[in-house]
């Protein structure tokens, strides 16, 4: 008997834990689009006054990237900023001003002022967790496909590949701007299908193969398909133009 009020216990506690994606429903998705927009095709719409999109707020990517840039210390673990996050989120919902803190000048100019939202310490708990992992999920979707060091390997002997790794630390803000505006783009994202196998590391935790000591954070490891020799190592930032003629170089040097 006590082993069934126990179960009835942890199902009722389960049944009513809240689900992130319906109190986003429930309390923002009236205003802020969940669809996945090319930070690129943003950017423009900005400049031409939300003009192109229309849109009525910020989308969720958007924030997203925002909120885990601007509030809280980037540089901990990712529950101690969910926590400042989440004391944030609990005062911005009950006063909107806050919001312009964490958007640029260009990028709130063209929105109205946002009315307060009502929301309890649970359901501000589930957007936390919500916001927090939407940008990357997003970048994991939209973005060349993905594999470990292993799969990359078995990969890149079977397809004729170059192996490309991109080493990264989880509070860059050149690895981000990187993920959000140069390898979601469809040019990279067919040059990188076509040939090469995409592997990302967090260099914070993770080591590179062949003893390679890392560069700085954006950087990228070419090294060939039988898995024994490094072709390239490059760090740094760049345009979608500048990374494509990077994947072109590395191809033209391995095919001569």
């Amino acid at each position: 008997m006590k082993w069934t009020i126990a179960i009835l216990i942890l199902l009722q506690t389960a049944l009513s834990a809240l689900s992130p994606e319906s109190v986003f429903a429930k309390k923002c998705a009236v205003c802020h689009s969940h669809d996945y927009i090319l930070q690129s095709k943003l950017v423009v719409n900005y400049q031409h006054n939300n003009k192109d999109l229309n849109l009525t707020a910020p989308t969720m990517t958007e924030l997203s990237f925002r909120i885990k840039d601007q509030v809280g210390d980037r540089t901990i673990d990712q529950e101690g900023q969910k926590f400042e996050i989440e004391d944030w989120l609990m005062q911005f919902l009950k006063n909107p001003g806050a919001f312009k803190t964490i958007l640029p000048k260009n990028v709130r100019a063209v929105y109205g002022k946002m009315p307060s939202v009502e929301a309890s310490e649970e359901e501000v708990e589930a957007l936390t967790e919500y916001l927090y992992g939407y940008a990357e999920k997003m970048m994991v979707t939209h973005g060349g496909k993905r594999h470990t060091y292993k799969e990359a390997l078995a990969i890149a002997k079977k397809e004729n590949k170059i192996i490309l790794i991109e080493g990264y630390l989880p509070y860059c803000r050149g690895c981000i701007w990187m993920d959000r505006n140069v390898m979601v783009e469809p040019e990279v994202k067919a040059a990188l299908n076509s040939d090469f196998v995409l592997v990302k590391k967090n260099l914070l935790i993770e080591k590179l193969p062949l003893g390679i000591k890392r560069l700085g954070t954006p950087s990228f490891y070419f090294i060939a398909l039988d898995g024994k020799h490094i072709i390239d190592m490059v760090e740094g930032t760049g345009n979608k133009e500048e990374f494509l003629s990077l994947l072109a170089s590395i191809k033209e040097r391995v095919h001569r």
